[in-house]
């Protein structure tokens, strides 16, 4: 019964469709950015589940949102590819007409992961529970696609398809005739106002098991009704994410620890004109319960962030949040992994352990970049510093001197700046000489000071400061899209930096072919934090669709 999972992908494509179909109609609620209510079909959804995602809005209805990805010339080859691969899958499955679906799909479809192994026996390898919840807006249209669509598979010489009764349900699944392992058991079955489809009889049993004892399903799981409480703004889709099990399931890793499991993910998206917009609640990481946010206006310190930075991150209090992460991560939990191999690439071309030596001693605003060598395609870092009570740059000369680094000052126009060097030996026709690498250079502009590991970065930004990030056209239209009162922005120029990304996390690549006519046009991806609620920690993401 491989085509039934041929099934789900065709209706997963219909939403994708609807998502990136563009016409000039607007529909009243979803110009809102999207609708209120929750995910209903998670009675059927295990609270142990690693993953969850719904789409609340009939697919149809997303068409009527006008300007989420005008149809340029790039975006009209990526939609002619997605419908190209509709139709050949509902070719594949005997689906002879969309119509078929869209008859009987209703508001809500839930996809779920139910389980990373569904044997418990890794010599097998990996078996993942796949479990589809669509709510149907005709029950006895959802029954006859089922019947007409198994009625095509019942000519079938490997398998015979057993029509049973499960806790007063009327349930359809594929039992291989002999020992073949190759058929699977997809199962099937109409239930009030869902349609539930599940790749193996076990995973269907349980979802109708969970939505008959209520301590068993992820609606009434406290984290989950905490996190989601956090959310209130309109959104067309929402997703839950048990952090270290995904990460487990994405990468066919062993399921974690049992210590991490509580470490949960909850996302929700909305439209904007320019893009897609996401409100993310985090629990299981240590910290205040109730936070408010630290800032109602952006970061001056984003004044001294080159403007073509493909990566800037700021904020307020650095030496709180880095202690409030080390301390509430888990050691070797994913998201701890993530932030230290996004730290090496610095600490490597600096010689500095950020973590150890920069971060616990920014007490006031701060900015850290990344920017591109033209000549080199090597990437620069620069960090701004607040000076609070002790200045951080003459720390860090103390530390680069005991590390064997010469400190001295040197003229740059009108400014002094003080430079790192190690002394090298190179060769050039046969002869031996020394040469000064520069491994770090810094500068105060009270009340800040600037530390970067280029002097051409530094010279730019002290010879044109009008030219920053701050009053770059594109990050100003970017985070009017976000809360303004928050702790700060974290921005990525997608485009540009998504091939370093790509060589430093294998994941990227994952989510980029899972979600590629999105990740293709993607222009920036912008994140803030907003504090905390009842120790779930709230920020919001812009995805910038629509190139300036």
């Amino acid at each position: 019964m491989k085509k039934l999972i041929l099934v789900l992908g065709a209706i997963a494509l219909i939403a994708v469709i609807s998502i990136i179909t563009v016409n000039q109609k607007f529909n009243n609620y979803l110009a809102r950015g999207g609708v209120n209510n929750n995910p209903e079909g998670t009675i059927f959804v295990s609270r142990q589940s690693p993953l969850m995602v719904s789409l609340l809005v009939n697919p149809e209805k997303l068409s009527a949102i006008s300007g989420v990805l005008p149809l340029n010339g790039e975006q009209k080859k990526v939609f002619q590819a997605v419908e190209q691969l509709r139709t050949k899958l509902l070719n594949k499955v005997q689906v002879d007409d969309v119509q078929e679906l869209k008859n009987w799909l209703g508001d809500e479809i839930t996809l779920a992961v139910t389980s990373l192994d569904l044997d418990k026996n890794r010599d097998n390898g990996a078996q993942p529970g796949y479990l589809l919840v669509v709510k149907n807006k005709d029950s006895s249209l959802a029954r006859e696609f089922l019947q007409n669509y198994y009625a095509k598979q019942a000519v079938s010489t490997e398998a015979k398809l057993i029509f049973d009764d499960y806790q007063g349900v009327n349930i359809v699944y594929q039992k291989p005739l002999g020992d073949n392992p190759t058929i699977q058991r997809v199962a099937a079955a109409v239930i009030a106002d869902y349609v539930l489809f599940a790749n193996d009889l076990s995973v269907l049993k349980e979802a109708i098991n969970n939505a008959q004892a209520i301590n068993l399903n992820l609606e009434h799981y406290q984290p989950y009704q905490k996190a989601i409480a956090t959310i209130t703004k309109p959104k067309v889709s929402l997703a839950y994410i048990n952090i270290p099990s995904t990460s487990a399931w994405i990468t066919n890793q062993p399921l974690p620890e049992e210590d991490l499991i509580e470490q949960t993910l909850t996302l929700s998206l909305a439209v904007n004109e320019k893009g897609l917009i996401a409100s993310t609640a985090l629990s299981g990481v240590a910290g205040e319960e109730n936070q408010a946010p630290s800032l109602d206006t952006p970061p001056h310190a984003l004044n001294y962030i080159p403007q073509n930075s493909i990566f800037a991150a700021s904020g307020i209090k650095l030496d709180q949040f880095w202690q409030q992460v080390s301390d509430g991560l888990k050691t070797n939990s994913p998201l701890q992994q993530i932030i230290n191999q996004s730290l090496n690439p610095l600490q490597k071309s600096s010689g500095l352990n950020f973590g150890e030596d920069i971060f616990p001693q920014v007490t006031g605003e701060y900015a850290l970049s990344l920017s591109v060598d033209e000549m080199t395609k090597q990437l620069n870092w620069l960090f701004v510093n607040e000076t609070q009570n002790e200045s951080l740059s003459s720390n860090l000369d103390d530390i680069a001197q005991s590390r064997g680094l010469s400190v001295g000052d040197l003229p740059l126009a009108s400014n002094t700046i003080t430079a790192w060097t190690k002394l090298v030996t190179t060769s050039e026709n046969s002869f031996a000489k020394l040469e000064a690498q520069v491994k770090g250079v810094h500068a105060e502009v009270k009340p800040y000071e600037i530390i970067t590991n280029s002097v051409d970065v530094l010279s730019d930004i002290l010879a044109n400061p009008a030219q920053n990030l701050l009053h770059n056209s594109e990050f100003q239209s970017t985070i009017k899209a976000l809360p303004s009162e928050n702790d700060g922005y974290l921005y990525v120029q997608w485009q540009n930096l998504e091939p370093y990304l790509n060589r430093k996390f294998p994941i990227v690549k994952v989510m980029e072919l899972g979600f590629k006519p999105l990740f293709d046009n993607l222009q920036s991806l912008t994140i803030t934090s907003e504090g905390s609620q009842d120790g779930v920690r709230q920020a919001t993401v812009f995805l910038n669709l629509v190139a300036e």
